[in-house]
């Protein structure tokens, strides 16, 4: 075989400015950031009493990763994301100890820990300050849960007890609706501060074995980060 060097050397040529080209429609960095999360408990059946139980309010969480960005065009790019994120949420029942007296300074927090992949849409306007939209999907893997909240509750009426069973075994696998608004400011020497608001809406039921109640994930956080 005879070595075409003038050949190969366009083709070299052609390789470095297809690089360049897609090089610049694209940027990454690193963000972490605060969250307020939440887990929503529903009944899976109708309550032998009219009572609406759900024990949980918000607590802090947090996330923090990486993200790759493809403009492909000037204003509209595919965002993802790798992160590790912590959800959850914490008593917000009237607690006591085992004499009936009340703990008002006393919490039971429920921590699951998610290797998180969310894929977005970005929409954006603007030039070195930009404003941002993102919509899209995000998929979790559970790696680590820390179980805090009693396994039963008592509802007791003038006339029964009723036991209701809480989840105590979870699904590995979690995905959300994500929907966020943020703003990028790229500085003189190339790189993007970035400061971001998401919400994620957990969609199935996480809840595994026997409950009264399946479970959903829902968290709201702030990212801040910097892009190259």
């Amino acid at each position: 075989m005879i070595f075409n060097f003038k050949q190969y050397f366009v083709t070299a040529i052609f390789l470095v400015l297809s690089f360049a080209v897609i090089a610049q429609k694209t940027n990454y960095g690193i963000y972490a950031g605060p969250s307020f999360t939440k887990l929503r408990l529903e009944p899976r059946y109708a309550l032998p009493i009219d009572v609406n139980i759900d024990p949980y309010t918000f607590k802090t969480g947090f996330t923090a990763g990486g993200y790759f960005t493809w403009n492909f065009a000037e204003n509209v790019g595919l965002r993802t994301e790798f992160n590790f994120d912590r959800k959850g949420g914490k008593s917000g029942l009237p607690l006591s100890d085992g004499n009936g007296n009340p703990l008002p300074d006393y919490s039971i927090k429920d921590n699951f820990d998610y290797l998180q992949l969310p894929i977005m849409l970005q929409l954006s306007a603007g030039g070195d300050f930009k404003m941002h939209i993102h919509i899209g999907y995000a998929f979790s893997y559970l790696v680590h849960h820390t179980d805090r909240f009693p396994n039963e509750i008592r509802v007791v009426t003038p006339t029964q007890t009723i036991i209701l069973l809480m989840p105590e075994a979870y699904k590995n696998i979690d995905h959300s609706l994500v929907a966020g608004i943020g703003m990028s400011y790229k500085t003189a020497d190339g790189m993007q501060l970035q400061a971001a608001l998401r919400a994620f809406n957990g969609r199935p039921n996480i809840s595994d074995g026997d409950s009264a109640f399946e479970a959903r994930n829902l968290a709201i956080g702030l990212i801040v980060g910097v892009g190259f």
